[in-house]
């Protein structure tokens, strides 16, 4: 709350009255309010917070995820799920007046609520039928509904309406669908009612009687280019029921327009295919289009979850293979072709891996001086005073099962690798024979 003299705002007190009298399974639940002051700020504003069982998509989100792919009977079970939700809100006079993609949660068991009741408000039934007087003089405001899923009538700055504003985006959510984008993406309300009237064509008396009497839209009331109606034409891919739907839900004429209780009653969910059953959908990433605007970039693997979305397993931590720097001389199965040697230095700004626990090569284990400036050689003390090694000789160079290997006497050593024989001559001590050609250095 920006100021606190003046109470909560109207519009939030109107939202959690709403959301605290409706309860519907398709419709978002409230579980719990809580009022935090601030701390960082000097005035300590009161900010109150909406607690919402998780769900694990938007459907605006799910759309943008190109690995998901939904399947006709897939979209008719979220279908189903919104007009039902829909038809409650409506029976109860309630207008949510922002139905768009991205306030429809899904979740991973292919259940569907209507969520963000910020614009939400209860309405008189009778403005629209034409009841009595007082109905009249009861006006709502147009600046409502995103513009992309707005009904022309509002665009044309209808004060007084009902069920219908959601309707039209409820038909614009339903292309949206089968289309993956959003199919009439105005660039200002002129714009958007020309891509209307491209679409569903321009109105006239026969079609939508007496749309000149509204305001109109920026100013303008009569637009001069008259397109004829292609909804069909643009798309008769989706099916013959399946358009006829979206044409009953996209009429421009408000009173023509199909309520939800008679869309739930079309013949598209009454023929095949049949809605899906939520136990057969199969389980996606959590998709939010919130959180995939800043992540286009990095596409995340298909995690399959579990069907209780309370009671999610999170997956196995896969830990990569560890690389060790400077770890000393590489065995003796790296002289025969074995593993590559780790690089002598490590690159900028590298950062250790964990350490796996299926390498039980001891040239894998971590050292045990992991503290900088101490001996980091596997499994051996720091050196002695002439620069020997206190411990057993050949230890580090021999698998955990297998049992170490007599000393190596004095004087007899074995071939050495080039890239350790090149700095020799720096090295002092150790076994087979110290420094010289025919033993190995591990100064």
């Amino acid at each position: 709350m920006h100021n606190e003299k003046e109470g909560m705002p109207v519009t939030a007190l109107r939202e959690i009255k709403i959301l605290k009298a409706m309860s519907h399974p398709c419709v978002v639940d409230i579980l719990d309010m809580f009022v935090v002051r601030s701390k960082c700020s000097k005035d300590s504003t009161l900010s109150v917070y909406m607690v919402f069982p998780y769900m694990d998509h938007d459907l605006a989100g799910l759309l943008e995820n190109e690995r998901v792919k939904l399947q006709p009977s897939q979209i008719k079970l979220y279908m189903k799920q919104l007009l039902e939700g829909t038809e409650y809100m409506h029976r109860n006079h309630i207008l949510h007046r922002d139905m768009k993609a991205a306030n429809l949660l899904i979740s991973n068991t292919g259940s569907l609520r209507i969520a963000d009741f910020g614009l939400a408000r209860a309405y008189d039934p009778s403005i629209v039928r034409g009841g009595d007087s007082r109905s009249k003089d009861r006006r709502y405001t147009n600046c409502v509904v995103t513009r992309w899923y707005r009904p022309p009538e509002l665009l044309l700055g209808a004060r007084q309406y009902g069920g219908e504003v959601d309707i039209w985006g409820i038909g614009c959510v339903l292309g949206e669908m089968f289309m993956r984008k959003p199919i009439l993406p105005g660039t200002s309300d002129v714009d958007q009612l020309e891509k209307i009237w491209q679409l569903c064509g321009t109105p006239n008396q026969h079609t939508w009687p007496n749309h000149d009497a509204l305001p109109g839209c920026e100013g303008i009331k009569r637009f001069n280019t008259t397109y004829s109606k292609k909804l069909r034409s643009a798309y008769e891919s989706i099916g013959a029921e399946t358009c006829d739907l979206l044409d009953k839900l996209l009429t421009c004429n408000p009173r023509e327009r199909i309520t939800a209780s008679q869309a739930l009653d079309h013949d598209y969910f009454w023929t095949d295919p049949l809605p899906a059953d939520p136990k057969s959908l199969p389980s996606y990433e959590a998709s939010h289009e919130f959180d995939r605007r800043g992540r286009h970039h990095h596409a995340l693997p298909v995690q399959f979850m579990a069907q209780d979305a309370q009671h999610r397993q999170p997956p196995p931590v896969v830990h990569p293979p560890p690389i060790y720097f400077n770890r000393g001389p590489p065995p003796r199965e790296a002289f025969r072709g074995g593993p590559p040697f780790p690089p002598p230095h490590p690159p900028p700004g590298f950062i250790p891996p964990l350490t796996h626990p299926g390498n039980v090569h001891p040239f894998n284990r971590p050292p045990p001086y992991p503290h900088p400036g101490q001996h980091n050689r596997m499994h051996y003390p720091p050196p002695g005073p002439m620069g020997n090694r206190q411990g057993p000789p050949d230890r580090w160079d021999r698998p955990a099962h297998l049992p170490p290997r007599p000393p190596l006497p004095m004087g007899a050593g074995v071939p050495t690798h080039p890239t350790h024989n090149r700095d020799r001559n720096n090295r002092r001590g150790g076994y087979g024979g110290g420094g010289g050609p025919g033993g190995l250095n591990y100064g």
